[in-house]
């Protein structure tokens, strides 16, 4: 898994890295009493105290629906498992002046924050449930014992660095720079997830510390990038039937961390654009592309292959060429990154 898919977000893109929540045992659920109102209903639950437990209540005209309620209030406490994921994005531009290739690259950071509410902690439960008759209506308390949850997490927090620590390792031992840079995103990858389960933690634990993770991530995300510039690739063009294909790979390569040098490389990527033209359908003029790339050694052998499908449609003929080459620069800076990581792993 590459640090982007992670972000994506990370992505789309989103990583399952959180303990089951809100287990719900079903069975030997409290009786409903509906004797003297309880204080939990109005204030604090003296059998539950907060030094010990995490507490919640729900009401409703129907028990399971108050039950429901009180466990998805109870969820609602850690305002859910917050995923922030940090990544510098950069524009980069190739300006040809004289022959020579310049590039100009800007930086900002965007800071994606997506929430995730789960629905209980693993041991959360519904303690008691009262009925007031008065107004009929049913009112329950859930809890989760704070000492269990927290060492459901850290123990999953343990194993995470437990991998990380293996990949950490790997990184620096593998003779293959693809390799290495494949075990560092790996790292960076658990320690996103590290992260998710530490603000969860920090909800838990009284002392709001959770347990801080012994990397740190801005270190690792340096070390990333390092390792991207110091691979050293080439730039190539197979197939380039509307013209623009070169210097689009170009910028996304500069934008992913590894600009194209004309210098001794480690690496060849080779982008390539298969055309079809569709014609005009219903006064639309349609294009249907294939984008390839591929990475080569320096002794020809392929390291790995990846295509995205294109398809764009415009009013004009030229306009659907532009429209195409925005979809292919889009495509290339959005994918490169991982496409290059996947073929270090031999993911294709």
């Amino acid at each position: 898994m590459t640090m982007r898919k992670s972000n994506s977000i990370f992505v789309a893109g989103l990583i399952t890295v959180l303990l089951s929540i809100f287990q719900i045992a079903c069975a030997g659920a409290p009786k409903i009493s509906s004797g003297p109102k309880p204080d939990w209903v109005d204030g604090d639950a003296g059998f539950y105290p907060n030094s010990k437990y995490m507490t919640a209540t729900g009401s409703a005209s129907n028990a399971e629906r108050a039950k429901d309620r009180a466990l998805a209030n109870l969820s609602k406490i850690f305002e859910t498992h917050i995923r922030e994921n940090s990544t510098t994005k950069s524009d980069t531009r190739v300006h040809i002046e004289n022959g020579k290739e310049n590039y100009t690259k800007d930086h900002h950071l965007a800071q994606q924050i997506s929430v995730r509410t789960d629905k209980v902690i693993q041991g959360a439960r519904i303690a008691e449930t009262w009925q007031d008759k008065t107004v009929f209506v049913y009112h329950s308390l859930a809890v989760l014992d704070r000492q269990q949850a927290g060492n459901n997490i850290r123990q999953e927090m343990n194993r995470i660095d437990e991998e990380t620590k293996i990949e950490l390792e790997r990184s620096q031992t593998q003779s293959d720079p693809l390799l290495s840079m494949a075990a560092l995103d790996k790292a960076l990858g658990l320690q996103k997830q590290r992260e998710v389960f530490q603000k969860t933690l920090k909800v838990i634990d009284l002392s709001g510390r959770g347990r801080p993770s012994p990397w740190n991530m801005a270190d690792l995300r340096g070390q990333l990038e390092s390792k991207l510039q110091s691979l050293h690739f080439t730039a190539a063009v197979d197939n380039d039937p509307i013209g623009r294909l070169d210097q689009a790979l170009r910028s996304a390569m500069g934008n992913a961390g590894f600009p194209a040098t004309n210098n001794s490389a480690n690496f060849t990527l080779v982008a390539s654009l298969d055309v079809q033209d569709l014609g005009m359908r219903q006064g639309w003029y349609w294009l249907r592309g294939k984008l390839s790339i591929k990475l080569l050694e320096p002794g020809g052998k392929v390291r790995g292959r990846k295509q995205w499908p294109l398809k764009v449609s415009a009013l004009q003929r030229n306009d659907s060429e532009s429209r195409l080459m925005t979809q292919v620069s889009k495509t290339l800076n959005q994918q490169l990154k991982d496409a290059i990581i996947a073929f270090s792993t031999g993911v294709n």
